[in-house]
């Protein structure tokens, strides 16, 4: 047996074919008989082995088999049960989160960019959040009513030294991420409304 290591972000079908080449290559075996000869490794935790016989295909679907059977026993575990205890906790206080902030909405001061800007940040984290039950559409649709939109002032039409349309900037692409498929902001939201608010907000501007 021979064992081989795979490379970080390799996908379980690369570690297939590299497998199935170790286990085939002439090197191993110069009389072209595989015989006993077989090729082991370990893909996230999970061994495999190519022997006579196999191909990628039956290699992959062994991984998944042994992916399965361990997620099925950890979820069974006591450690599995705790965690999912404690992962329905958290979505159900980011659903009563997400919930207060759809009450907050339509008293909203949109007339307040620093407030806007607030309340999209408080939503990123539970709009983007397994489970929840979102109101995107409700949401985006307020916006509008307002004269904000996915995806406002991008490219040419974005000035970093103007205050509204940087505001507004960001505001398009919190839109934007709840406009997509995703369905959810995208965290450097947060990131872009620092960085506004250190340019704008903090000198009085």
């Amino acid at each position: 047996m021979k064992t081989i290591d795979f490379s970080a972000g390799c996908h379980i079908k690369e570690a297939a074919q590299q497998m199935m080449a170790e286990l085939l290559s002439e090197k191993n075996h110069k009389d072209g008989n595989i015989g006993d000869f077989s090729v082991e490794g370990a893909f996230n935790g999970i061994t495999l082995v190519a022997r006579k016989g196999s191909t990628v295909g039956s290699i992959v679907a062994d991984f998944n088999r042994k992916m399965a059977a361990a997620s099925e026993a950890y979820r069974n575990s006591p450690e599995g049960k705790r965690a999912a205890r404690e992962s329905e906790k958290r979505k159900e206080a980011a659903q009563q989160k997400h919930d207060a902030l759809m009450q907050q909405l339509p008293n909203l001061d949109f007339a307040d960019d620093v407030a806007v800007l607030d309340w999209l940040c408080e939503f990123q984290d539970h709009s983007d959040h397994i489970g929840v039950v979102k109101q995107q559409n409700v949401v985006l649709a307020t916006f509008a009513a307002h004269g904000y939109y996915p995806n406002a002032n991008t490219g040419t039409n974005f000035n970093k030294n103007d205050r509204d349309n940087y505001a507004r900037y960001i505001i398009g692409q919190a839109l934007g991420g709840l406009a997509c498929e995703v369905g959810a902001i995208h965290h450097m939201v947060i990131h872009f409304t620092e960085k506004w608010k250190q340019q704008f907000v903090s000198v009085g501007a």
